[in-house]
């Protein structure tokens, strides 16, 4: 018998229990927060459309210019921000970041003088190509990508036709 009624309880007053919290208001005044939205607030702050927002973007991402003398502006600022935000980072970074790229330049001078070293005394062959190729894309896509904003601000910070 004292299992029926614990069953029914729960059966029964589980789920009243539950609309009968949920209806206090308490849970109206919770009102969460919005996260910061850095391409929402640069949208809006420019008033662009989202065709004008993806072409700026391409057109920043391209290092190509716009027509548009709205648009231009708002490539400049996106390029420059994102320019910013990549910055120099071992020079205005914390120390962690300082002692990381000191550790990736020893590393880098390490590794060209062993390339040196096994092309010169083994050939081709010795060569740790698996170490030289993501260092390669990684540091190549980054240099690619920051002379193409660096263009995308020079062509988009004069006058139109110039």
């Amino acid at each position: 018998m004292t299992a029926a009624v614990i069953i029914v309880l729960i059966l029964v007053g589980l789920p009243l229990l539950a609309w009968w919290v949920g209806g206090r208001r308490f849970w109206n005044r919770l009102k969460p927060g919005r996260g910061p939205d850095p391409w929402g607030d640069f949208v809006r702050s420019h008033r662009l459309s989202p065709s004008e927002a993806t072409a700026v973007q391409s057109a920043v991402t391209k290092g190509a210019a716009l027509d548009d003398e709205k648009l231009r502006r708002a490539a400049v600022d996106l390029a420059e921000e994102t320019l910013g935000q990549l910055g120099s980072w071992p020079q205005n970074g914390t120390t962690a970041q300082r002692v990381l790229a000191a550790v990736f330049l020893l590393w880098s001078l390490v590794f060209v003088a062993g390339l040196v070293f096994a092309v010169a005394f083994g050939g081709l062959s010795d060569v740790p190509w698996f170490a030289l190729a993501p260092a390669v894309v990684t540091g190549g896509t980054q240099i690619w990508a920051r002379r193409r904003m660096r263009q995308a601000i020079e062509l988009n910070s004069g006058p139109v036709g110039e």
